[in-house]
């Protein structure tokens, strides 16, 4: 869809120069500003925004893409959709990063913190993976020490909110997840809103 738009931007401004006798540089000019805006929404969607429509409507339409599939699995599907969902990206990326990333989720949803440790291993000379393996810690029943300040303040309160899950504090999760999320922007903040609402449908049921 995205192809065919700047096939017809296209079109219509070779129509417009054509009609308007306008010099070739405006042809430059025009397609440099229309990328440079493409860009600019997709570098806001991604990072930026905390729109969830249009991080919902941004993530359906690249879903051919296994991770952006597996972020709509996680809002729409069941926990086996997601599950497949995640063995797709460790199929399709082995040892890179995203192995890593979630194959230590995938074995964190099966229960397997050994092995969630393993896939996490590559990762900890990152912030992101010493979070995971905080989070790991947490999800597996361990007391852990204290936690330094990510440079990510989302990361911090989110290791809070799951130790909350843990405890069954349903009140003080649900608070910790909001703010966990509302610090967060962009695809993460997306994957933080869904994550803490499956999370607190898990918990409810429980209770």
């Amino acid at each position: 869809m995205k192809f065919l738009g700047y096939i017809i931007f296209g079109i219509v401004l070779g129509v417009l120069v054509g009609i308007l006798e306008l010099p070739s540089y405006v042809i430059g000019v025009a397609v440099v500003i229309a990328l440079v805006i493409s860009l600019g929404n997709l570098l806001y969607t991604t990072m930026y925004t905390q729109n969830l429509k249009k991080l919902e409507k941004f993530i359906k339409s690249n879903n051919k893409n296994p991770v952006y599939y597996s972020l709509q699995m996680l809002a729409e599907g069941t926990d086996d959709q997601f599950r497949e969902s995640l063995e797709s990206i460790i199929k399709k990326y082995k040892n890179t990063k995203y192995e890593a990333t979630y194959g230590a989720l995938l074995a964190m949803m099966n229960g397997d913190y050994e092995l969630a440790h393993r896939y996490n291993e590559p990762q900890l000379h990152k912030e992101v993976g010493q979070y995971t393996n905080y989070i790991i810690d947490v999800m597996a029943g361990k007391e852990i020490g204290d936690v330094p300040a990510f440079k990510e303040s989302w990361m911090n309160t989110s290791i809070e909110a799951h130790q909350a899950a843990m405890r069954q504090d349903l009140l003080a999760f649900e608070g910790l997840a909001n703010q966990a999320t509302n610090q967060a922007k962009g695809i993460q903040y997306y994957g933080n809103y869904y994550t803490f609402k499956r999370m607190k449908e898990s918990l409810s049921e429980s209770l």
